[in-house]
């Protein structure tokens, strides 16, 4: 064997090498391309979620029942709750204008009584006391 083919087959290996590792990196190179990607992001956890409700359907479709159930009972909640707000304010709104009125109707009574109290006066003085 010569000095030439010694080197020649060296450099062969080495091109061999050289691709090879080429190859790994671009596996490599797409392997982390796919996990950040963001659509496959999001497929990745759809196809798990749909595996699982295969799997296991009754689990699933109870606890399905369940939130559904719960979302019900908090939006009851909810409403009888904003209803006994709106009780609470009709009723304060309703002592308050119940005092109102009392204080109008208090007012128009003493208000008669002044002008009975200047009817008579007028009337006592006679006719010294004119308009």
């Amino acid at each position: 064997m010569s000095t030439n083919d010694s080197v020649g087959g060296q450099d062969n290996g080495a091109r061999t090498d050289i691709r090879q590792t080429r190859t790994d990196l671009g596996d490599d190179a797409a392997a982390l391309s796919e996990k950040t990607t963001p659509r496959a992001w999001m497929n990745r956890p759809v196809g798990t979620a749909g595996q699982t409700v295969r799997a296991h359907p009754v689990p699933v479709a109870a606890g399905a029942l369940a939130l559904a159930g719960a979302t019900a009972t908090a939006l009851l909640a909810r409403r009888r709750a904003a209803r006994a707000r709106a009780a609470r304010k009709r009723t304060a709104a309703g002592q308050l204008s119940t005092l109102a009125g009392a204080a109008a109707t208090a007012l128009l009574a003493r208000r008669r009584v002044d002008k009975a109290r200047t009817a008579r006066t007028r009337a006592s003085a006679g006719r010294w006391f004119r308009r």
